[in-house]
């Protein structure tokens, strides 16, 4: 009795986090378009969880391969078979991990599931039907830091590595400090670490979290911050959301909404119109050109040559056979 409560419980947990996992908000649903390529978050049919699609644009954006959808895409439109595309699309599940941020909800972790030992956690922001992956958090508790998250490639198709290193930053009025935080197997804790500059003591979290790994910004049982760097004047390289709860350091969006397409067929027909596209014919080599051969000057000065003269004649006496 005792061991089925227990299953029971479990399979209870399991169902409760994964309905909580998969809210994706709203506004990341329909589809965007970045440098390489195209992305279409939709909603299964079946149980309402987000779907990921991802359409590469390969041959330098000339064609637009159906690389990540889920198997029923290829029953409502066939996949073509050619040197660009795989025989079966890659299926990559995702799961909202977390939130980022108390009051933006656009501020997500996202969890893909390549394999059962293959994932990657993809922090993502949404402002102004723009999607941006370098992004800092406001703590609400400690205004002045701003958490960082992992820098990632964004939505990829296969697993990436991870850089070992997390920065975030200390904002007091036009002053921003560049703090380091690196991956660490201590335990994690809810002590402060602490620097001074100018006579003023700053304090942020010793320990911060993003994807599955701990980050410290300070070795051991340490407190004090060493070394710290000259901080820089805020410029116009540093952007703000409207209440100041996110910071962007992107100089340009990773993806960007397309307004004009947002249902499953939108997406069918931007793939139809994109590999209906013929690329131009390169320009010639050697453009055109007024030549003045002066055949004048050219005759003039074979008259005179013997060895032309003589080949002259063969060919006159060579058509007069004829």
């Amino acid at each position: 009795m005792k061991n089925s409560i227990k299953v029971f419980f479990y399979i209870s947990f399991f169902l409760l986090f994964n309905l909580f996992a998969q809210q994706l908000p709203q506004d990341f649903y329909g589809l965007w378009e970045g440098k390489d390529r195209f992305v279409f978050f939709e909603k299964n049919s079946e149980n309402q969880s987000p779907e990921l699609v991802v359409l590469l644009k390969t041959y330098y954006g000339w064609y637009y391969d159906r690389v990540s959808e889920p198997e029923s895409y290829g029953q409502k439109v066939k996949r073509e078979r050619n040197t660009a595309t795989t025989k079966e699309p890659v299926h990559i599940n995702i799961l909202v991990n977390k939130n980022l941020s108390e009051n933006n909800p656009n501020a997500i972790e996202l969890l893909l599931e390549y394999s059962n030992s293959q994932k990657n956690y993809i922090p993502l922001y949404l402002y102004d039907d723009k999607i941006y992956l370098d992004f800092y958090v406001q703590n609400p508790q400690n205004p002045m830091f701003y958490q960082g998250n992992i820098q990632t490639h964004g939505l990829m198709i296969s697993p990436q590595a991870v850089d070992e290193n997390i920065t975030a930053f200390i904002i007091d009025q036009d002053k921003i400090f560049n703090i380091r935080y690196w991956k660490s197997n201590m335990l994690f804790s809810d002590d402060s670490a602490t620097f001074n500059w100018e006579e003023k003591d700053y304090y942020l979290p010793k320990h911060i979290y993003s994807g599955k790994n701990n980050y410290s910004c300070v070795n051991g049982r340490a407190v004090k911050i060493r070394n710290i760097q000259a901080p820089e004047k805020i410029s116009e390289n540093y952007n703000f959301n409207s209440d100041k709860s996110i910071l962007i350091l992107d100089k340009e969006a990773y993806l960007i909404k397309l307004m004009d397409y947002q249902t499953l067929e939108d997406y069918f027909n931007l793939i139809v119109k994109g590999n209906s596209r013929r690329k131009p014919e390169p320009p010639p080599l050697f453009g055109p050109d007024d030549l003045n051969w002066h055949w004048d000057v050219i005759n003039q000065l074979q008259k005179d040559n013997p060895l032309i003269q003589e080949v002259r004649k063969r060919q006159k006496d060579f058509a007069n056979q004829k």
